[in-house]
């Protein structure tokens, strides 16, 4: 698709150049636990051979920053220069320890240094001020490393661990997303430090795109553009994964937007790779004939017999139209597969554009060093047990340090511990122990039931 992207500024990562001038570049993040250094360099290097352009590596502890430099020095070793990305959340401490042995810091201004309070619910002008000059102050040593080092920092904005600040003035939305952004321009642009890049998750495909579309067009309005990451957080697996990713990622393309993308599935790292570049490739070769719109009904044709291609062409047609509301049908019409598998990707395309709702909305984080527990096959029993519930939501989450936010939104949720331990979320509420996995998965059917019942 013959569209021209945005001018941005550019960003070096490494060895690599991040922004309009050059390639969009693919990354994924590790799932082993980053203290075990040869498994996470072996999955660093598949990742790699898969494809990708950078990999990100969970550094949740003190620790983990040792670990951290040796995973670094065995890959340097063998002669692997691809760049590192450390993914810090809540610690400042942690992101400034590492940040002169990554390529790249991603930081949550949400949990970094302006954590949720709960319990405030009011935030005058004045006390509004004070937490962003304090948040500013406590930012700006990490600033300096990264500026000394050449490091770049990536302010990842969630909806779902956003600042009780920011929700106060802005609410839990979109435009309070792309604000959370813009202090961070004004903090940076202010230490005088611009190796910045963006981006704007939500589980909600609809919602992470209005983000990123808000936040380009106060950046533009600022008379600067920062190169964007893009990607459909918590997309969980399979083709609903593939399809949700696809729309927000492909509709943003079509804006003349972002500059790295993720797919982010709760799969064995590898696979987001390989659709990254099938995406990436069928958007680039998109045929618009493929397509018919009349009378609000699209109807795809497509000859394609790679699977997760036909998925992409679908989702990308849908992508065209879809936030301009003139889409209330979808048709698929690929020959080369059955009639049900038409029928079934035309009704994920519509759920994941909130056209039509067929079925129980399942998101999940894609896990990292962070989770202790087999989220895969967790995945895979709940979506077997509770997929029949339309309009109900359930999040699957890794671990504590960011589950309980990230599916605040959510009916129902798992959320992870040590031990292969899970415990049962309901409305953002804990509602049991951690429990052992099949022990939690039968109390949880009992509370979706007892709900359905009310």
């Amino acid at each position: 698709m013959n569209i021209s992207r945005k001018e941005t500024i550019t960003v070096p990562v490494g060895h690599l150049l991040l922004g309009s001038r050059f390639p969009i570049l693919i990354q994924s993040m590790t799932n082993t636990s980053t203290s075990d250094i040869s498994a996470t360099v072996v999955q660093v290097k598949n990742i790699l051979t898969a494809g990708a352009d950078m990999v990100r590596i969970a550094v949740p502890t003190m620790k983990d920053v040792d670990a951290f430099k040796k995973i670094r020095a065995n890959l340097r070793a063998e002669g692997i220069i691809a760049p590192l990305i450390a993914d810090v959340h809540f610690l400042p401490e942690i992101a400034e320890a590492v940040a002169p042995w990554a390529e790249k810091v991603r930081i949550n201004p949400g949990n970094f240094v302006d954590k949720r309070q709960l319990k405030k619910k009011d935030f005058t002008d004045s006390a509004y001020r004070e937490a962003l000059e304090k948040m500013a102050q406590r930012a700006r040593p990490l600033l300096e490393i990264c500026k000394q080092n050449g490091t770049a920092i990536r302010v990842g904005v969630n909806q779902g661990s956003l600042s009780d600040r920011i929700i106060h003035r802005y609410g839990n939305t979109p435009e309070a997303m792309a604000q959370s952004a813009m202090e961070w321009i004004d903090i940076c642009e202010q230490a005088d430090f611009s190796q910045l890049v963006f981006s704007m998750k939500s589980s909600r495909v609809n919602t992470m795109i209005e983000a990123t579309l808000l936040l380009d067009n106060l950046m533009e309005k600022r008379g600067v553009r920062y190169p964007l990451h893009l990607g459909v957080t918590e997309a969980a697996n399979g083709m609903e994964a593939r399809v949700k990713s696809t729309i927000g990622i492909c509709t943003l393309l079509m804006h003349g937007l972002g500059d790295t993308v993720r797919i982010s599935l709760t799969e064995n790292p590898e696979n987001e790779i390989h659709f990254a570049k099938k995406m990436l490739s069928v958007y680039d070769n998109y045929d618009e004939r493929c397509y018919i719109l009349q009378d609000g009904t699209l109807t795809v044709v497509s000859q394609e017999t790679d699977m997760e291609r036909w998925w992409a062409v679908v989702a990308i047609s849908a992508a065209k139209h879809h936030i301009s509301k003139k889409i209330n049908h979808l048709i698929s019409n690929n020959f080369h597969f059955s009639l049900a598998e038409n029928e079934d990707l035309a009704a994920t395309v519509m759920q994941a554009c909130r056209i039509k709702i067929f079925k129980t909305e399942i998101i999940a984080c894609p896990s990292c060093g962070r989770t202790q527990y087999d989220i895969q096959a967790v995945l895979a029993k709940v979506k077997e047990k509770f997929s029949d519930y339309p309009g109900l939501k359930i999040g699957v989450m890794g671990c504590v340090v960011n589950g309980p936010g990230e599916m605040a939104d959510a009916d129902f949720g798992i959320v992870g511990s040590a031990n292969n331990k899970i415990a049962i979320y309901r409305k953002g509420e804990r509602v049991s122990d951690f429990l052992p996995i099949e022990k939690a998965l039968t109390l949880m059917e009992e509370v979706i039931l007892k709900f359905k019942r009310e």
